[in-house]
C-alpha cells in the first residue's frame, strides 16, 4: 500500500523519521502558509480522512486510559480535560471518556451572546486566530487538580505549553499533563518541556501514541508555495520537478504550530484544488494526467444541465437527551456522558430507515460539532453499519488526486453558521469519489440555516457526489447563565497566548518536573450523576421528514 506522504516526500524532498505505525497515523498534503507549505494529516484524528468511528473514538480513549494510569484514579477524579478547537474537540473528549472521572471543556472561535469569557487565547500563525474558553462553571477551570491539554500533535508545543502558562498566572496548579495523538518534537525542542516544568513550578507530564519528527530540506517552504501555487493555477503537475530540485524550510522556521492549528492562509488564497475526475473546479478532466483543469471556483461539484437533479435531503428527528449538550464549547460532565451512552443506541435507531439500505455510510461533522457525530457513527457502527467518520473544516488545502498523496478530493461551501470573522469557504476533504452511497450530515442547530441548504451549500455539494443525504441537527446547547452579554474582565480574562507570553509567578515546585509517557494502560473508573436542562434550539429550516421509529428507552 501507497504511503500518502509519497507525493509531498518526493516532490519536496520531506522525510517523515519515526518507528512503529506513524507512517500509518500521518500522511502529508499542502497548503499555502507562510510558515509552514506541509501539512501532516491524520489518518484516526476523522478531520481530513474519513475512518472508522470505532477507530477514531478508540484512539482518545486509549489516550486517556493512560492519563487514568498515570494519574491515579484520586488524582483522576479531580482532574479536568481542555481540548483544542476545531481540530482536537472529538480527540479531547475522547480522552476525557476514558478517564471517565474529568469534566471537558474546548476552546471555541463561536461567541455565544450572554455566555461570560473565562478566558481566551491567540493563535498568531492560524488562519483563525482567537479562541475562546466559555464554561457554564465559572469555577471548572479554577480548581488545583490536573489539567489534562489535549491537542492533536505536540512539535514545538508552543500554543499548549503557553496556554499553561496564561492559566497558571491565574489559576496556579501543581500537575499538567499534556496529550497528543503524536509527539513530533525536532531535536532542539526535546528539551523544552523539563525547561518550562521548572520555570513554572509545576510537574508537565507528555502522553503520546507515537513519536517522531518531520526532515524538512533548505528552501521547502519557497518550494512548496510555488507547488501549490502551480497545482491551483494550472491544474496540473509541473514537469521535470525532482525532489532535489524542490527542497524544504529548517525545522526552526516551522516552529509553533501543530497539524491541529494549521491552516495558515484566508479561504480566498485557494479558491481552487485539483481532485482528478471528481474535481471542485468544473472542467474536463484531463486523462494523460488524471488531474482537472482550473475551472470556475463559484461553481464547483455541481451535476451538470443534462444530470438528473439530486434527491432533496431527509432530516432525521434524533430525539436528542434533553439537557445533554451537543459537546465541550461550554463543558461536559460525567453526569452528561452516561445520559448519552445510555440515548446513543435510540440515537442509531432513529437515523436507520433514513438510510434506505445504504451499503457505504458517512457520519459527517462540522468543524468543532465532532464529538456527537462521532458518537452517532460508533452507534451505527455497533448496529451492524458500514460507518466512517469526518468533519467539515475551515482549513485550505490542496487536493490531489493521488494514491501517495493523504488529501484526494475537496468539496468547497460557504459558512452556514453566520460565524463572528465573516462568512468565507468551508471544505470537506476525501468525501467525493469515496464511493458512500448515503451521508448523514449532523450539525447544531445554530447551523441549520438557509446558506447550509441553499444551492451552493454543503448539503447540495454532497447531493452531487453522494445518492442519499440525511441531516441530523443536535440542539445547540445554551447554558443557564445565557442573558444579556457579559462584558469581559480582567479577573475573567485570561492573559492572551502569543509565542512571548508573561512569565508565571513562583509556585511550590513538585517532586518530578516532567516525564513523557507511552504505552500506559489503566482500569475503568466509575459513572457520575445528572447534567442541568438546556433550553429549545431555534426554529430550523424544513426539509422532508426521514420515516420516524420510536426512540429506545433509555438504559439505567
Amino acid at each position: 500500500m501507497v504511503w500518502t506522504g509519497t507525493w509531498v516526500a518526493e516532490r519536496l524532498g520531506v522525510e517523515l523519521i519515526g518507528g512503529g505505525d506513524l507512517p500509518d497515523l500521518l500522511g502529508l498534503a499542502l497548503r499555502r502558509n507562510p510558515r509552514r507549505a506541509h501539512l501532516l494529516v491524520s489518518s484516526v484524528l476523522g478531520k481530513h480522512v474519513p475512518q472508522r468511528p470505532s477507530v477514531v473514538h478508540g484512539a482518545g480513549l486509549d489516550l486517556g486510559r493512560r492519563v487514568l494510569d498515570l494519574l491515579g484514579e484520586t488524582e483522576a477524579a479531580r482532574a479536568v480535560v481542555l481540548g483544542y478547537a476545531e481540530t482536537a474537540t472529538a480527540l479531547g473528549h475522547s480522552v476525557a471518556d476514558g478517564l471517565r472521572h474529568a469534566p471537558y471543556l474546548h476552546s471555541t472561535r463561536r461567541p455565544v451572546p450572554g455566555v461570560a469569557r473565562a478566558g481566551g487565547f491567540e493563535e498568531s500563525h492560524s488562519h483563525a486566530t482567537s479562541h475562546l474558553l466559555l464554561p457554564e462553571d465559572p469555577a471548572l477551570l479554577a480548581g488545583d487538580g490536573p489539567l489534562v491539554l489535549v491537542d492533536d500533535e505536540f512539535s514545538t508545543g508552543n500554543t499548549v505549553l503557553n496556554t499553561i502558562r496564561a492559566l497558571h498566572e491565574r489559576y496556579p496548579r501543581g500537575r499538567y499533563v499534556v496529550v497528543a495523538l503524536v509527539d513530533m518534537r525536532s531535536a532542539a525542542d526535546l528539551g523544552r518541556l523539563d525547561a518550562f516544568a521548572e520555570e513554572i513550578g509545576a510537574r508537565v507530564d507528555l502522553v503520546t501514541r507515537a513519536a517522531g519528527t518531520v526532515r524538512l530540506p533548505e528552501g521547502v517552504l519557497e518550494k512548496g508555495q510555488a507547488l501549490v501555487a502551480r497545482h491551483e493555477t494550472a491544474g496540473g503537475e509541473p514537469a521535470g520537478e525532482t525532489a532535489g530540485e524542490a527542497a524544504g524550510e529548517t525545522a526552526g522556521e516551522a516552529a509553533g504550530e501543530t497539524a491541529g492549528e494549521a491552516a495558515g492562509e484566508t479561504a480566498g488564497e485557494a479558491k481552487r484544488a485539483v481532485t482528478g475526475t471528481t474535481t471542485t473546479a468544473v472542467g474536463t478532466p484531463d486523462t494523460a494526467t488524471g488531474t482537472a483543469p482550473e475551472g470556475t471556483p463559484d461553481t464547483p461539484d455541481m451535476p451538470s444541465e443534462a444530470a438528473p437533479r439530486p434527491a432533496a435531503p431527509l432530516r432525521v428527528d434524533l430525539g436528542w437527551p434533553s439537557g445533554v449538550p451537543d459537546g465541550g464549547r461550554h463543558g461536559f460532565t460525567p453526569a452528561h456522558r452516561t445520559r448519552l451512552e445510555a440515548a446513543l443506541p435510540g440515537l442509531a435507531t432513529r437515523i436507520a430507515p433514513a438510510l434506505g439500505g445504504a451499503r457505504r455510510i458517512l457520519v459527517l461533522g462540522f468543524e468543532e460539532l465532532m464529538y456527537a457525530p462521532l458518537r452517532l457513527g460508533t452507534a451505527l457502527e455497533e448496529a451492524g453499519h458500514d460507518v466512517r467518520f469526518s468533519t467539515t473544516t475551515r482549513s485550505p488545502v490542496l487536493a490531489v488526486d493521488d494514491p501517495g498523496y493523504a488529501i484526494r478530493t475537496r468539496l468547497v461551501f460557504p459558512a452556514h453558521d453566520d460565524p463572528a470573522d465573516g462568512p468565507g469557504e468551508r471544505y470537506a476533504y476525501n468525501v467525493a469519489g469515496a464511493d458512500f452511497d448515503a451521508v448523514v450530515a449532523v450539525v447544531d442547530s445554530a447551523a441549520d440555516t438557509p446558506a447550509l441548504h441553499a444551492p451552493d451549500g454543503l448539503l447540495a455539494r454532497l447531493a452531487a457526489h453522494i445518492p442519499r443525504v440525511v441531516l441530523a441537527v443536535v440542539p445547540s446547547y445554551r447554558p443557564r447563565t445565557t442573558g444579556p452579554e457579559t462584558p469581559e474582565t480582567p479577573e475573567a480574562t485570561v492573559t492572551p497566548v502569543t509565542t512571548e507570553a508573561p512569565k508565571a509567578p513562583e509556585a511550590p515546585k513538585a517532586p518530578e518536573a516532567s516525564k513523557a509517557v507511552q504505552g500506559l494502560q489503566g482500569p475503568q473508573p466509575p459513572q457520575a450523576s445528572q447534567p442541568p436542562q438546556a433550553s429549545q434550539p431555534p426554529q430550523a429550516p424544513q426539509v422532508p421528514q426521514a420515516p420516524q421509529v420510536p426512540q429506545a428507552p433509555e438504559r439505567s
